[in-house]
């Protein structure tokens, strides 16, 4: 089999800034024939960086993607491999990545950038979306997006990892934008139960194409798929882990949920403590007195009983999955209405909500259902997959305003989109305040509370 000769360029540039995905941008010289037989004129072109900081002066190599049919065929080209091959001089912010393929890892973007920097990264990020297609005042936003609300532990917070298997046997993570495996017997972020697995699993052959790993970081419980062979359960059993291959069980803010393999649920747990205390503190405002402070990771801590002589709203959450904030606000409400499409996270809700008698789950579309619901709402949560709302969602809550909505959202720049409907295109709404929660430390993801208020 003949080797592809591989096409390699190196340039000594200085970074520019972080893209939104967290890479650094670079401007490097783009030789293009004038078309004419005269001389080559000299442009330039911008390349993303990974695990490179602003103002960083590096060089960096840059090798084109080898020919393919398939691409010839579909007519587009893939985008070349870039890395940093030396550092000149580094940025301040600059501190070593304790992963040995990070950069080269899909997985994670920052890494290399010291924690306090990487949360006021984000909250920039969140203020500039804000204001570019939310149409918000950039000086009005400086009062309103707070400060990221950081991880306490933010490395092994992960509490799911799905680990893709090569030809070899061996589990690891994909390289950024191909499917080549990188065999990994740990992963700095992912939860040290997760990463016990993982030791084992990389010292047996593993059948293609992944293993799915998810953990209660509160109940130390183990759902793996498939089920692992005899030989590694026994290896995973000596180490102190019971596998569950159906379901486990996790307990958060004083509740417990069954989480299978297809279910929702978010991937810290410690930081779902938080998100939890800020939905409802959000929601209710001077109905619970509801302390943000965060929980160790493992030691799930009850949110707080609410007055016994409170009037009690009545409340929504849509998109609700397998009801954790339906769960979670049951106690604060008169009545509560959770909705939800899939079939899977109904089936999960409707257990974990078992024991409540004041949630009502309604089957259906946010945009079909919502109409019908929120002319008699005190309150409402949006926590939308990462698409954002529906039109139809928002027509809705512009047609028949809530009292007070509560926006979480895992895409900064659909929440600006969704938020310009309703406090610019209309001023149904207020924009109170937006919560950045940095739930993904280590990489550019970015999860938000915004609360938003209707209009007298």
């Amino acid at each position: 089999m003949m080797e592809v000769e591989r096409s390699l360029t190196y340039h000594t540039v200085t970074l520019g800034p972080l893209t939104r995905s967290g890479l650094a941008q670079a401007e490097i010289p783009d030789e293009q024939a004038s078309g004419t037989g005269e001389a080559p004129t000299s442009r330039s072109r911008v390349v993303e960086v990974p695990a490179g900081l602003p103002g960083e002066r590096v060089t960096i190599a840059i090798e084109k993607p080898a020919p393919s049919a398939r691409r010839r065929r579909a007519r587009r080209q893939a985008p070349p491999r870039v890395w940093i091959s030396a550092i000149h001089e580094a940025s301040p912010l600059r501190v070593p990545a304790p992963c040995p393929v990070f950069g080269t890892c899909g997985g994670c973007q920052l890494q290399h950038m010291r924690y306090d920097a990487q949360l006021a990264w984000k909250r920039e990020v969140v203020v500039s979306l804000l204001s570019e297609i939310g149409g918000f005042d950039a000086l009005e936003l400086r009062e309103i997006v707070r400060a990221t609300e950081p991880c306490d532990v933010p490395w092994h917070y992960r509490n799911h990892m799905r680990f893709s298997v090569n030809r070899e046997g061996q589990p690891g993570l994909t390289a950024r934008g191909s499917h080549r495996v990188l065999p990994l017997s740990s992963c700095p972020i992912a939860h040290e139960r997760i990463n016990t697995v993982l030791g084992v699993l990389a010292r047996h052959v593993n059948p293609r194409p992944q293993v799915l790993v998810r953990c209660g970081a509160a109940t130390g419980q183990v759902l793996m798929q498939p089920a692992p062979a005899p030989a590694v359960a026994e290896e995973l059993s000596q180490a102190g882990i019971e596998v569950h291959t159906q379901a486990i069980e996790e307990r958060l803010a004083g509740e417990t949920f069954r989480i299978r393999p297809s279910s929702f649920f978010q991937t810290n747990t410690a930081q779902a403590e938080k998100m939890a205390r800020l939905v409802i503190e959000g929601l209710l405002q001077e109905r619970a007195a509801v302390s943000v402070g965060a929980s160790s990771l493992g030691q799930s801590q009850a949110l707080p009983a609410p007055a016994a002589s409170e009037r009690r709203p009545v409340l929504a959450d849509a998109y609700c999955g397998v009801g954790t904030f339906a769960l979670l606000l049951a106690r604060y409400a008169a009545r509560v209405y959770a909705i939800e499409e899939s079939p899977s996270a109904i089936e999960d809700a409707q257990w974990n909500l078992r024991h409540v008698n004041n949630v009502e789950i309604l089957k259906g579309k946010v945009e079909h259902l919502l109409p019908t619901l929120a002319g008699q709402l005190d309150g409402l949560v949006l926590d939308p997959p990462r698409a954002g709302c529906q039109e139809a969602v928002l027509e809705a809550l512009l047609q028949h305003p809530v009292t007070r909505i509560v926006y979480v959202s895992c895409d900064p720049s659909t929440l600006a989109r969704d938020l310009q409907v309703l406090c610019r295109r209309q001023t149904t709404y207020r924009l109170l305040s937006v919560q950045p929660l940095d739930m993904f430390p280590q990489t550019s993801h970015i999860e938000c509370i915004a609360i938003l208020e209707r209009q007298a």
